[in-house]
């Protein structure tokens, strides 16, 4: 779902700059089988007038883990990116972290990634699949409407 002109970035999600890659990278993954990745869903929270918080996404609760005695992931990047080095999201065991993480909820309960997209943007998964297929009608029928990507 693409929305307004909305550009969400590091700043966004209370980082600094540094980590722009990482949240690019983040920001294109799916969001569980919505159709929605992190950055539509973020961004439309984003256009509702909405905060992120940072903490709740995968990416900061893999941040706040421990990587090593005394540091978290979030820290080890951050003296990783002051030294220079370039961090690729694919090179850490960020995918693992995420089917750990989801792995711990109980079978019949709202998945993670659902519980996720439910509190970045407000809307259950259901409703974001019914809007995208009314984006899609819309530009069918009158070649103006709201735009996926």
């Amino acid at each position: 779902m693409k929305t307004a002109n909305i550009t969400v970035n590091a700043a966004d999600f209370g980082l600094n700059a540094k980590f722009g890659n990482l949240v690019d990278q983040f920001l294109a993954l799916p969001l569980g089988n919505t159709g929605w990745t992190w950055r539509d869903a973020a961004a439309a929270c984003l256009e509702r007038g909405g905060t992120i918080d940072f903490s709740e996404t995968p990416l900061g609760r893999f941040f706040a883990t421990t990587v090593s005695k005394g540091w978290t992931w979030g820290a080890a990047i951050g003296e990783a990116l002051e030294a220079g080095h370039e961090v690729d999201l694919n090179e850490l065991p960020f995918e693992a972290f995420i089917k750990a993480d989801e792995a711990t909820v109980e079978e019949g309960l709202v998945s993670i990634a659902d519980a996720d997209f439910e509190r970045v943007t407000g809307w259950t998964p259901g409703d974001a699949i019914e809007m995208a297929a009314e984006c899609r009608r819309d530009d069918r029928l009158f070649k103006s409407g709201r735009r996926l990507h």
